[in-house]
């Protein structure tokens, strides 16, 4: 073999291996399950303690990221809401490089922002989810406590977050489907903080089968 082949074929070798070293580090059964993403006005050691506690809790890899640069959003007309459907838009596309995404990374993104859809059938929502973008938005402003006319965010606080954002997961990632139940964790509809306080941390799957189906809420909705 004339040595420019030799070289060549050495060459070609060593880029082959390394090349599949590289696939195999970016392999899809590294990626992340589910990315907590917050907000620029959420707080990011809020997200990474939730995102630390989902992991532990749901046995799937969860990660946290840095919060987003600001959106550049603004309310809807005439109210202080902020569309579900653009934050979800803009923000799927501000996330597009995190680390160890693949295409089936669930985002969740945090808010502090009050939110609705732009149809506006409910009063507001508390979470809202786009399956085509595999993404949710979850906001904290109806979670939070008042002492003397001032938001806190407190231990109550922090429960209704790890249930709505646990919830939001376990539908839109896992599958779980809602239930009528109103100590399960899927019990639907959510129509406010009293129905929120009063569900469980805990989801029982029922078996196919195991009962009919129940009317599910106009999509959104939590």
């Amino acid at each position: 073999m004339n040595t420019p082949r030799r070289h060549f074929l050495l060459a070609a070798t060593f880029l082959a291996a390394h090349g599949s070293l590289a696939m195999a580090q970016s392999s899809p059964l590294d990626a992340v399950a589910v990315y907590v993403v917050p907000l620029d006005d959420f707080p990011e050691d809020l997200g990474a303690s939730l995102a630390r506690l989902l992991q532990q809790q749901l046995g799937i890899r969860i990660k946290a990221s840095l919060r987003l640069a600001p959106l550049g959003l603004v309310p809807m007309p005439g109210t202080n809401q902020y569309a579900s459907e653009d934050i979800l838009a803009q923000a799927v596309t501000a996330s597009s490089r995190l680390p160890e995404a693949a295409a089936t990374t669930y985002r969740l993104f945090l808010t502090t922002k009050d939110i609705n859809t732009r149809s506006a059938n409910f009063r507001f929502q508390f979470s809202t989810h786009n399956r085509q973008l595999n993404s949710s938005v979850l906001s904290m402003a109806r979670l939070l406590e008042y002492a003397n006319d001032k938001q806190v965010f407190t231990e109550l606080s922090a429960s209704r977050l790890v249930k709505m954002a646990k919830r939001a997961i376990g539908e839109v990632k896992l599958g779980w489907t809602r239930s009528g139940d109103p100590r399960d964790l899927m019990y639907a509809p959510i129509m406010g903080l009293e129905d929120l306080d009063r569900i469980g941390y805990e989801h029982s799957p029922k078996a196919p089968g195991s009962e009919s189906p129940k009317p599910q809420p106009a999509p959104g909705s939590v």
